[in-house]
């Protein structure tokens, strides 16, 4: 009696351990994402954002060169360079 006592013990413990089945927690069927389309009366639009980021790099360093032009011009009237 204790032998087999011993035995289920042992039996349950090793089967913790075991690995899971290849089924465990998978779905067999396939669920595909329906095709995204906008709200019902909103209309799609692309937009360029690489032409808007070309445009803003240019105004901001046109903007940096006239800065840089004018503390040239400070630094030459006063004679101080820092």
């Amino acid at each position: 009696m204790k032998t087999a006592a011993v035995f289920v013990v042992l039996a349950a413990s090793a089967s913790a351990f075991a690995p899971a089945s290849r089924t465990f927690g998978v779905r067999s069927a396939l669920q595909a994402e329906a095709e995204w389309a906008p709200a019902d009366g909103a209309k799609w639009t692309e937009t360029d954002w690489e032409s808007k980021l070309d445009k803003l790099q240019k105004e901001a360093e046109d903007r940096l060169e006239d800065k840089i032009q004018d503390l040239m011009r400070n630094v030459e009237s006063t004679g101080k360079s820092a």
